[in-house]
């Protein structure tokens, strides 16, 4: 178990609370959760931490979300993911620690560029390609990012999207998706040391902050307006992922 100060404690909080929060639907607060537990943990532990947290997320959201989930889908991406997967794990045996936080933050600011642009320009995702060659580049881009630093949910969504799948079919899908990615990625953390009795008796503390930000996730989606949330989540993740970038070459 860390020893954590006040300031790290609150910042894992926070970044268990956005964990549940994306589960709830919100899928865009995971970039900020990721820039948060980075914040809290030194090194590549960070990315060991938060992927129990988003494993208990998920399965909560997919056995919330069974009815509507496209099956051919998941088959179509599963190998390029897993193609991927092992090329961050492959990249995560090489990095250093302090090019860690840098890295976590050029993959968000990246994911938030994908997000703008197809924000600012609605014929984005119809210009891309329906092709077996652009769904194993998105596959292999999926698996790589979630493998480093648990952010590739906007590289799925974008993908998803460019399906034209209808809102349930979407969101089901992309539950029951991450579900298998996390929990392939398991085995892997654990051979890297990123997963450990410490870190796992952490999650342990942390579970309650998931729980909440699963409720509040449903809650927000109730009253808050979905372009003005994506908006603040926008502008904190890029504010978060400039700081991970900015703080390394500050210590």
């Amino acid at each position: 178990m860390p020893e954590f100060t006040l300031l790290q404690w609150i910042l894992a909080c926070t970044a268990a609370f956005c964990a549940g929060v994306s589960k709830a639907g919100l899928a865009g607060v995971g970039l900020l959760g990721v820039t948060f537990m980075a914040a809290a943990v030194p090194g590549k532990l960070s990315s060991g931490i938060v992927l129990p947290l988003l494993i208990f997320a998920d399965l909560i959201a997919a056995f919330s979300f069974r009815e509507h989930v496209q099956w051919p889908q998941i088959r179509r991406l599963a190998w390029p993911i897993v193609m991927g997967i092992f090329a961050g794990w492959g990249l995560l045996m090489v990095i250093p620690d302090m090019a860690f936080r840098p890295i976590i933050g050029g993959m968000v600011l990246v994911m938030l560029t994908l997000q703008i642009v197809r924000q600012k320009f609605p014929g984005f995702d119809a210009a891309l390609p329906h092709s077996k060659a652009f769904a194993w580049f998105s596959g292999v881009l999926t698996g790589t990012a979630t493998m480093v630093a648990n952010a590739a949910g906007p590289i799925a969504s974008t993908y998803l999207i460019i399906l034209s799948l209808p809102k349930q079919q979407f969101v089901h899908t992309m539950a029951w998706l991450f579900l298998f990615v996390n929990i392939f990625k398991v085995p892997f953390s654990v051979h890297l040391g990123l997963i450990n009795v410490g870190s796992l008796s952490l999650n342990l503390c942390l579970v309650p902050a998931v729980l909440a930000g699963l409720w509040s996730g449903k809650r927000l989606l109730e009253w808050v307006p979905q372009k003005v949330f994506q908006s603040i989540v926008l502008w904190l993740a890029t504010i978060s992922a400039a700081w991970l970038i900015i703080s390394q070459f500050l210590t």
